[in-house]
């Protein structure tokens, strides 16, 4: 699951050096004018904005292809670098360029948006998938460490962004926030609004981002109400079952920039190994069926070496991500892919995996450790967080046994990952009566901490990985791919009925 290597910066020509110096952008312009790889660099902190002096003016955007829906992610180290991806309107490629610096100590809001660029960086354009448009992205490397990076993205031609502010991304202590099911409405605006508003280091949603089933316009007004957040948090997503309605995936694959293949990776942040599948939600036809079969191969050598690793303590945490529960007390959405499931599970416990983050079902839900539907004091957590924003589902009548709680509320999770303790906190945008809370609040519904793993913990699940033939042995794989089929055609019959679905 290795990344591609993305582009080195290059230093602005002469012409943009002197206007840089003519504007006075500070004493650490010429030291940093030459560290283009952050060798010479000193990173200096940053303090506060100051007042806006009299004489800023903060430039007028124009240009005949203004960028839109900009969001960040990473496809390489997450500590060093950021990748940008936004979209013009038209065939033609205006341009893909980003001009960025840092922030400089006491730097007014207007100089932040007004001052000129020590360094650029080229990028890569190809098609929107549907509409009349380009997608563009381009790869910022060897960032400080400890400073926040300004930056926009355009191009002379077509036109400039508005200035953004990229913070720096802590490894030791830092947060991450999780949902899924976001779509259009009302409470996708409340949780967009108010996950922006508790401003963490970085944010996953585990599926089922626009609803455009088909409507291709319509990722267009999603990445509109995404980017106040997306421009200057990173966001990290993987497919789920409603994006396999726009092309089999093409809709969502040409318009996010991932690392690996952009639909299962895996990468490391500070001292967590995150792993994302796909849980099979693009698989389409039984043609196709090798591909997840290839899926789930990289899936378990990835975990196989992360338990490795955390084994040797060079990561305390595991945490794996995809669309689909596992298990769920959602009403009428029992697994019915049990082979998939058994698989998926199987491979969890094997490679010891803490936490297993995901969507789908449109509730929230935190179970006790667990596997196999029973409690487990070496299993997975798993979170449902499928409350982002689309219509709420219906919970069963009856407990489950490995369920610690469970309720129907709009929200997302925060994740505090601190040394060997990750805590969480689930926050709802709605009172018990699912109204809005006024004023963008939000309240506090379920709290938890899961903790590393010991020395003899650590060591249980160290296993190697399997190859597919091992795996084949253990399970029936043409029968895992044609179930997965088969689920994937009865959710689109379902739901064709039922679109909120």
């Amino acid at each position: 699951m290795s990344p591609p290597k993305p582009p080195k910066p290059f230093p602005l020509p002469d012409p943009t050096r002197r206007r840089l110096l003519r504007a006075g952008a500070g004493a650490l312009a010429l030291p940093l004018l030459n560290a283009c790889d952050g060798s010479s660099a000193t990173p200096d902190t940053g303090t506060p904005p100051g007042p806006d002096t009299p004489d800023c003016v903060v430039p007028t955007q124009t240009g005949t292809r203004l960028p839109r829906g900009l969001h960040v992610s990473w496809t390489d180290d997450p500590a060093t670098t950021r990748t940008l991806t936004w979209f013009t309107d038209g065939p033609d490629d205006p341009g893909t360029l980003v001009q960025y610096g840092p922030v400089e100590d006491g730097m007014s809001d207007c100089e932040i948006q007004a001052a000129a660029f020590p360094y650029g960086v080229a990028g890569a354009t190809k098609a929107t998938y549907g509409v009349d448009a380009l997608t563009h992205s381009a790869t910022l490397t060897a960032l400080p460490a400890d400073r926040p990076i300004r930056y926009r993205v355009g191009s002379e031609t077509g036109g400039w962004s508005p200035t953004r502010v990229l913070r720096p991304a802590p490894q030791d202590r830092f947060s991450f926030i999780h949902f899924g099911d976001h779509a259009q409405h009302d409470a996708s605006r409340a949780v967009t609004a108010a996950t922006r508003a508790r401003d963490p280091d970085f944010v996953w949603i585990a599926g089922d981002l626009s609803y455009a089933n088909g409507d291709q316009p319509l990722w267009d007004s999603y990445f509109d109400m995404l980017e106040p957040l997306a421009a200057e948090i990173p966001v990290m997503t993987c497919p789920g079952n409603h994006e396999n309605k726009d092309g089999g995936g093409a809709g969502y694959a040409s318009r996010v920039t991932l690392p690996g293949n952009g639909l299962y990776y895996g990468f490391d942040y500070g001292n967590v190994h995150f792993c994302v599948s796909t849980g099979g939600s693009l698989l389409s036809d039984v043609s196709d069926t090798g591909e997840l079969l290839t899926e789930i191969a990289e899936l378990e050598q990835d975990l196989a070496d992360a338990a490795r690793r955390r084994a040797n303590g060079e990561i305390d945490f595991i945490v794996f991500v995809q669309h689909y529960t596992i298990w769920t007390s959602c009403e009428g959405r029992d697994p019915f892919n049990f082979s998939l499931v058994l698989l998926e599970e199987n491979i969890l416990l094997r490679h010891g995996v803490d936490l297993l983050l995901v969507g789908h079902d449109h509730i929230y839900e935190r179970s006790k450790p667990m596997g196999a539907g029973l409690p487990l004091d070496i299993g997975y957590v798993q979170i449902t967080q499928g409350g982002g924003g689309q219509s709420l589902y219906e919970l069963v009548d009856y407990d489950m046994a490995w369920s610690a709680f469970r309720t129907l509320r709009h929200g997302f999770t925060e994740y505090v990952v601190d040394g060997k303790t990750i805590r969480g906190t689930t926050y709802s945008v709605e009172n018990e009566a699912l109204e809005l809370l006024p004023g963008g609040g939000v309240e506090i519904i379920d709290s938890f901490e899961i903790q590393a793993r010991n020395g003899t913990a650590k060591a249980m699940p160290l296993k190697p990985a399997r190859t597919l033939e091992e795996l084949g042995r253990e399970f029936d794989l043409q029968a895992v791919a044609e179930h997965t089929v088969r689920r994937n055609r009865l959710h689109d019959l379902f739901e064709d009925r039922t679109p909120n679905y």
